[in-house]
């Protein structure tokens, strides 16, 4: 495979022309040439985004009033598409991959209707919308078993949000490791910059690629004795597109190695945004252009310090938007590559370097022009498994490090259970969610109390608003032996309804200090044999899984639920409607058929 990518970027073999945007993403997938608001009709309703300031600090700012609900049609269907020239069975939203770009503005609301056309077979789905906050609206986090039930096939549920955040994010499935089949698209809130920029190229979606169906990775993810496979990817796309050397490929699937890169366009001499997303199941990504230094200006939602780098690190889940300037003069008459390599220390890719075009003119761009450019230099041992330092990713606005209230360490063990399968404890404890009994629903309802089902495995906050520290500890694959490490896997740590503050990462054990300004995001990783430690405040009732974002971790259960003031999730309006939605529809569905349930269901052990 390295030859073949050799002779890619060497110009030896084709570039572009196997196949049609339509047999490869089911349509032109192009999100460039963003606006810096979207405008409305009524003068009302504009923002002048120049007099007032984002500064990623949600617990103390609150977004404008805008008036305004953007609506949304979602379709989620299978599909047979090649998105690397390698015909696969898919599941995609209104036939396209990656799914349709979501714009609002800061302050909006968004409602997005999604309908279940899963069939052939039947299957249900939700959407999470990664990042966002859901303050009010915990049931439309789009987590079955925890926020809500699946929603039935040829049902359809409604989901309504906040544009909380300016800046960048993706939605994806949350049921089993359905975001591996192409339920993903990227989200874009528009607001006041923290940095200034000419141009919005739109989003980047960098994500690792399997040819296997989701399902049967899972099976052998989750499976024991000689049915244990690890999930290794075969390919490495952005924005849904990438070669492949078809000569690898299984000989049951129609294959075409020239499939086409994705193409992206600058403004010579002006300041272009670029809006990277790891929107991959599993692999780590570095992602660099070619003779362009960048200027990384936020992470996940919170604006930064800005500075300088030639590539960057993105586990699953994080984002990262950056600022090129744009070349001139004859040095803008040339093509370059754009380059998202998944590393070989942290994932398992067959095949790890993604590849797209970036020009400066339209006509190079149609007359698809080779790049002819050299690669960054840059030493990936440096970071190794982990993000950048927290000396070197400080927000712009510092929010001081407050004494927690509460302090709770969580030991994360890589096992096998009593069957041979491959299980995640915290704490000794694995996690699994029962579709038809969403955690959020028991709460509401009076049916939870301590002590609670422990497949939730769940932390309660307390009353009122507290100030909640978590040490994740990744240390010891098997306490019984010393000399055992768990080096394999870094864990991309997401939670849900919060901005975190990031005190501490890296390796061995947390020595107890902590960062001096604090980085803000949804999503960091924990570094193999290290530490991660985070810290929240309890604004936010609701129930919030934090869970590693590779989707075969998840699959075998590393995920707690923070139980986030019970009291107060009760008193929200309209909880137990909303539910019912989607509830009722599928408990009816699933009186009539086998839901094949085979991991946690964060992303499906057999039906007991």
């Amino acid at each position: 495979m390295a030859s073949f990518i050799t002779k890619l970027v060497t110009g030896i073999l084709p570039l572009f022309g196997g196949t049609s945007p339509e047999q490869s993403n089911g349509k032109l997938i192009d999100y460039q040439g963003l606006p810096d608001i979207l405008e409305d009709t009524s003068l009302v309703r504009r923002f002048a985004w120049d007099s007032i300031s984002y500064n990623g600090d949600t617990v103390n700012q609150q977004p404008p009033e805008t008036g305004v609900t953007r609506k949304y049609d979602f379709h989620v269907t299978r599909a047979q598409l090649a998105p690397d020239g390698y015909l696969r069975d898919m599941i995609v939203v209104n036939g396209q991959f990656p799914g349709p770009l979501i714009e609002a503005n800061w302050g909006d609301w968004v409602e997005v209707t999604v309908t279940s056309n899963i069939t052939g077979p039947d299957e249900g789905t939700t959407i999470h919308w990664h990042g966002l906050l859901q303050k009010g609206t915990p049931f439309y986090d789009g987590v079955p078993g925890i926020s809500q039930c699946p929603i039935a096939p040829r049902e359809s549920f409604t989901y309504r949000f906040r544009a909380d955040h300016v800046g960048t994010s993706f939605y994806h499935s949350h049921y089993s490791a359905q975001i591996n089949a192409g339920v993903v698209g990227p989200i874009v809130f528009h607001g006041p910059k923290s940095q200034k920029w000419d141009y919005d190229v739109g989003p980047v979606l960098v994500t690792d690629w399997f040819h296997k169906e989701y399902f049967r990775i899972v099976q052998g993810v989750v499976g024991s004795g000689t049915d244990r496979r690890p999930a290794f990817s075969d390919n490495n796309l952005i924005n849904g597109k990438m070669n492949f050397d078809c000569s690898l490929a299984d000989r049951d699937r129609p294959c075409v190695s020239n499939a086409g890169v994705s193409k992206f366009r600058l403004k010579p001499g002006k300041d272009n945004l670029l809006r990277i997303i790891n929107g991959g199941s599993a692999g780590l990504q570095y992602f660099s252009v070619d003779e362009h230094e960048m200027t990384v200006i936020s992470v996940d939602f919170v604006p930064i310090q800005p500075y300088r780098t030639n590539f960057i690190t993105l586990g699953a889940g994080q984002r990262s938007d950056v600022i090129i300037h744009g070349k001139r003069g004859k040095l803008a008459n040339r093509a370059y590559w754009m380059r998202s390599n998944i590393s070989t220390m942290c994932a398992l890719p067959r095949q790890p370097y993604g590849l797209a075009a970036l020009y400066y003119s339209e006509e190079d761009a149609k007359m698809e022009i080779k790049p002819s450019s050299h690669p960054q230099q840059y030493n990936i041992t440096r970071l190794g498994c982990n993000n950048e330092p927290l000396t070197v990713t400080k927000p712009l606005h510092r929010k001081p490090v407050q004494k927690p209230h509460r302090t709770i360490t969580i030991n994360v063990q890589d096992t096998l259970n009593a069957t041979g399968s491959d299980e995640y404890l915290m704490n000794n404890q694995t996690f699994r969610v029962n579709y038809n009994a969403p955690i959020l629903k028991a709460v509401t309802e009076g049916n939870a109390s301590q002590p609670y089902e422990p497949l939730w495995n769940a932390y309660e906050t307390g009353s009122g608003k507290r100030v909640i520290r978590i040490v994740w500890e990744n240390q010891k694959v098997d306490p019984t032996n010393p000399n055992f490490y768990n080096v394999t896997f870094a864990h991309p740590m997401h939670l849900h309804g919060h901005d975190f503050q990031v005190l501490a990462a890296g390796a061995g054990s947390w020595d107890g200090s902590v960062a001096t300004n604090a980085l803000r995001r949804d999503t960091h990783i924990l570094p193999p044999n290290g530490h991660l430690v985070v810290q929240f405040e309890t604004d936010n009732p609701g129930v919030w899984p934090f869970h590693c974002h590779v989707a075969w971790h998840a699959s075998a259960g590393l995920s707690i639920s923070i139980l986030e003031r019970l009291s107060d999730v009760v008193r929200i309006p309209g909880t137990a409607h909303v539910m019912s939605q989607t509830c009722e529809a599928w408990d009816a569905w699933s009186k009539d058929n086998i839901v094949e349930q085979i991991d946690s269901g964060l992303r499906v052990m057999q039906k007991d």
